[in-house]
């Protein structure tokens, strides 16, 4: 948990589907976790893997045709499930807040940027107009947005991506939430603006206390950012535990995999180790474990029937695994 161990978000057995000539197709199957304050819990996984269906079933806003067939979303003691809409709309972007991974597809490109963080402070917070828009200019700066006063009446498409991710982050603080969800927050950015972003979102968090769901495919800005690691495989999670654990200790042979796909200076090899083979259609998922036809230490078991998640160590190094091996080795 956070330094506080209070939990702010919880979730618990979500399920989250989308229908498909297949029939039904498990995006989220069964994910449980809570994140706490001043926490960075990371997911981690492949493109596909539910990390970011995970993430818009949490606010709501899954697309059609997909919908959250079961589970909680508990916050403030409320499951966010069973909200009114317009209850809902009033925690989404104030309480509970996402940077999502392409800016250009989620700030509306009619309006001016500066205009679109003030909607967002009137709504939520109740401010005038121009009490609204100073406080823009001021978020603005807060991200160290080069001239706020002058770039916050150009549009998103005269601004650099690296820029349009500041104007995100901005919306996403202004109301100061409680809960942060970053999906890919640094996807498509050059590597100097990636680490002022992620120095940003650490301000943010160390000045609000907020909670930070933080979903990447990126193994190396989990190693920088969080506290707790989850890697979630076709709809799951298969590991879960501390980020110093997950990272040095993998019990599942797809996380080793994805560990082992990093590039590395210390390695004498020029070529890359790579997962054979692709995410599963989840619609048609193979029998017993989802990554048995990948996994080069498959055994009879793991075509039988799917694993149980098993629960290791302590509270403080908590450390678990949905992998038959890990139940054969203790």
């Amino acid at each position: 948990m956070g330094d506080s161990g209070t939990v702010v978000l919880s979730v618990k057995n979500l399920q989250t589907s989308f229908p498909s000539r297949n029939g039904k197709a498990r995006a989220v199957d069964g994910v449980s976790f809570d994140v706490g304050r001043g926490e960075t819990l990371g997911i981690v996984g492949e493109s596909g893997c539910g990390k970011s269906v995970t993430a818009l079933s949490i606010i709501r806003l899954v697309g059609e045709p997909g919908r959250v067939e079961g589970g909680e979303i508990l916050y403030g003691g409320r499951d966010l499930l069973e909200l009114p809409l317009g209850e809902m709309r009033r925690i989404r972007g104030n309480k509970i807040a996402m940077i999502f991974q392409e800016p250009m597809t989620s700030l509306n490109p009619v309006l001016t940027v500066g205009a679109q963080i003030s909607e967002a402070l009137r709504l939520h917070e109740g401010l005038g107009k121009r009490e609204a828009m100073a406080r823009t200019r001021e978020m603005l700066a807060m991200v160290n947005f080069p001239a706020p006063e002058k770039r916050a009446k150009e549009y998103p498409h005269q601004l650099s991506g690296g820029m349009r991710q500041r104007v995100m982050i901005a919306m996403a603080l202004c109301c100061t939430p409680d809960v942060l969800i970053c999906d890919e927050p640094t996807t498509a950015l050059d590597v100097t603006i990636q680490a002022q972003i992620i120095s940003l979102i650490e301000e943010q968090k160390s000045r609000t206390g907020a909670a930070v769901l933080m979903i990447t495919h990126d193994l190396g800005l989990i190693s920088e950012m969080a506290d707790r690691v989850i890697v979630m495989y076709a709809g799951k999670i298969v590991e879960e535990g501390t980020k110093m654990n997950v990272l040095t200790n993998p019990l599942h042979p797809y996380t080793e995999g994805l560990l082992n796909a990093v590039p590395r200076i210390d390695r004498d090899s020029g070529t890359l180790d790579v997962i054979p083979g692709m995410v599963p259609n989840l619609a048609c998922l193979p029998e017993g474990c989802a990554f048995r036809p990948r996994c080069s230490r498959a055994s009879e078991a793991c075509l039988m029937s799917p694993p149980r998640f098993e629960t290791l160590g302590s509270d403080s190094s908590f450390h678990g695994v949905n992998c038959w091996l890990a139940e054969s080795a203790s």
